[in-house]
């Protein structure tokens, strides 16, 4: 899989502060950490998506003998804004990646209104307490 320049990771969530010095929570920061985590945990290769059009995808997930996943982490789907330009992220990915499951991870499913298919909103507590093949 062909690697991208991205966003460095902390290795666990409570350095966070570390890279960034607002003082201010960041629960997407956090959530993206602990996806990653667990995602290396279930053994996944990762990549790192970035359409033709600009769009960006926080993970192209691959398991051996398993559907791709395209998978986007959003804390708070509450801002129209914010969703619209995750779904739009993952509707672009899906182009280049068509086999590839669209998954939008969020702590606030109750908030992912007018979410088209194919992109699947997926609980991110439920996401984490799963084998990882539900989804």
């Amino acid at each position: 899989m062909p690697r991208t320049p991205c966003t460095p990771f902390p290795a666990d969530c409570g350095l966070i502060p570390v890279f960034g010095r607002s003082g201010r929570p960041q629960p997407g920061k956090a959530l993206e950490t602990a996806v990653l985590v667990e995602l290396l945990r279930r053994e996944a290769e990762l990549g790192y998506v970035r359409t033709a059009e600009g769009f960006e995808v926080d993970f192209l997930a691959r398991f051996p003998g398993r559907e791709d996943q395209l998978i986007q982490v959003c804390s708070q789907l509450d801002d129209p804004a914010t969703r619209d330009r995750e779904v739009r992220g993952l509707i672009a990915a899906a182009t280049e990646h068509p086999q590839a499951q669209l998954i939008l991870l969020t702590l606030t499913p109750e908030s992912a209104r007018d979410v088209p298919p194919p992109v699947r909103v997926v609980d991110a507590a439920v996401w984490f307490l799963g084998s990882g093949r539900e989804t």
